[in-house]
């Protein structure tokens, strides 16, 4: 057998192997099986594995059809860890809990389509991610990264682990909600993960993990079989080391329904390495800074962010690429005002309680049934001191909220992130894409906006090893061009600093 660093290798490395004989999928998935075993009792980053037999005999079947020359394409074989509010059929051996204990007996009836486009494809789901329990729809200042189920995940770079006086977004944080599928590539218990996000929570923990990962526009993955939190915002995609294993899994995982938006020849296709064409704006960094209610004001963090992207800014000038610096853009002061909080707390309890009524058993069936779950079970869900509290989900159970509701909101939210916002910085200084910090309030513009974004992995904060890097932000359907921005990226930007475990 091939030795493999699971730190290290990338999908394609192992489909390579793989083709050439010198290792099995039986083989590869005991590998990461070992990573996790040897980890994951520290990072909390897997919140459930699925039994040994089931994947060992779903890897020998993806070995027996490749000897007989059948292979799936790019997938075949690959282990990939999904987040644990996506549904996988019960016939994996794995619940679908969302952290929560309260959904701990839950079962779906069928894997979600996302996870079908997976499995079609021949990859091998491992296990389930941790997350902010409920994708951080839960409490108010609860740490990210925490669930009730898996406990806290960490940062595989972060020395030390979380500092107990950082707010509850702070510099020593993986962030969330997506936290365990970010902090699994990095840690090498997969080479691939799907997270999820409604506000920031793929951009943010794949930011600090030094991960490839998109935001697809909203639509382009079904949000079928995924619990939701705001449906006008949220999606699923995926994170990765390498952006050819990006393209290859955000290919397996579109709707059905939306290939027509798929490019011809594929999203792995737009991974040429080149600047060629592409027309970028770049944003201010000093004028872009993640909440201090999230994360405390850090002047030495500030500096070398500034410093860093700024470089990159140079560096990017100096290959020929057509980049303007700096571009503005308006709109992030304005969205509380056009009710994107009201909009994310006013669609939450109706979606999740129909999401509830879709599921083959469920003991509890409304969101207000898991509120009086957690004070029927302070103990674990509700422990003292740091997550003591549900006063989101509270919130959110009393809100008062319709259709129409809904449309005037989302109309505003548009108009403020995309009219204004976006689209009018797109069209004032003719640019394909806008980057900037990804540790900044640009997530909440493109959560407003339902545009496509994908992180830029740059440096580590040099006084914890906390990765940090850039977003590039395009407008609706453009998935093509952002895994051209993200090869290119990829190109001129060292390989990622693998995490000392």
């Amino acid at each position: 057998m091939k030795a493999i660093n699971p730190l290290e290798t990338t999908a394609r490395d192992l489909q390579s192997a793989l083709s050439s004989g010198a290792i099995t999928s039986v083989e590869v998935v005991k590998v990461y099986l070992a990573q996790i075993e040897r980890h994951n009792d520290w990072l909390r980053a897997v919140l459930q594995v699925a039994p040994e037999h089931f994947l060992l005999e779903r890897a020998g079947t993806l070995d027996k059809e490749r000897q007989e020359g059948l292979l799936r394409g790019p997938l075949h074989g690959i282990p990939v860890l999904v987040k644990d509010n996506i549904d996988t059929d019960p016939a994996t051996g794995m619940g679908t809990t969302a952290g929560s204990f309260a959904l701990l007996h839950a079962k779906p009836r069928r894997n979600a389509p996302l996870v079908d486009g997976l499995l079609n494809g021949g990859a091998i789901v491992i296990g389930k991610a941790n997350l902010s329990e409920l994708a951080y729809a839960k409490g108010v200042g609860l740490r990210c990264g925490w669930s009730a189920l898996g406990g806290q995940c960490q940062s595989a770079y972060v020395r030390g682990g979380i500092d107990p006086d950082d707010q509850y977004g702070g510099h020593s944080n993986p962030g969330g909600s997506s936290t365990g599928s970010a902090v699994g590539v990095s840690a090498g218990f997969a080479p691939i993960s799907i997270g999820t996000e409604t506000w920031g929570s793929i951009i943010m923990p794949a930011n600090r993990a030094a991960l490839y990962a998109m935001k697809p526009t909203i639509g382009l993955v079904s949000q079928e079989g995924i619990i939701p939190v705001c449906p006008f915002c949220d999606t699923a995609g995926p994170m990765t080391t390498s952006v050819l294993d990006f393209a290859n899994t955000l290919q397996a995982i579109v709707d059905p329904k939306m290939v027509a938006k798929v490019p011809k020849g594929g999203y792995a296709a737009a991974v040429t390495g080149s600047w060629d064409g592409i027309r970028v704006g770049a944003l201010n960094p000093e004028q872009w800074r993640i909440p201090s209610d999230m994360c405390a004001k850090d002047a030495e963090f500030e500096k070398q962010q500034d410093t860093d992207i700024n470089a990159a800014y140079k560096t990017l000038k100096q290959k020929g690429v057509d980049i303007q610096y700096p571009v503005s853009l308006a709109g992030a002061d304005e969205l509380e005002a056009a009710g994107l909080c009201d909009l994310l707390k006013g669609t939450f309890a109706p979606a999740l309680d129909v999401y509830l009524s879709t599921l083959a058993e469920a003991p509890i069936k409304t969101a207000s049934g898991i509120v009086e779950f957690n004070n029927r079970y302070p103990v674990v869900e509700l422990p003292k001191p740091d997550f003591a509290n549900q006063d989101y989900l509270v919130e959110c159970c009393k809100m008062k909220w319709s259709a129409d509701d809904s449309k005037r909101t989302v109309d505003r939210c548009h108009d403020v992130a995309r009219s204004k916002g976006f689209d009018h910085t797109f069209h004032k200084y003719d640019v394909d894409v806008i980057i900037g910090p990804a540790d900044s309030t640009l997530d909440m513009m493109i959560s407003a906006a339902g545009y496509p974004f994908a992180t830029l992995p740059l440096s580590y904060f040099k006084k914890n090893g906390r990765p940090f890097g850039l977003v590039a932000v395009a407008p609706a359907w453009q998935e093509e061009l952002l895994v051209r921005v993200m090869s290119a990226w990829e190109a001129t930007f060292p390989r990622r600093r693998v995490p000392e475990l």
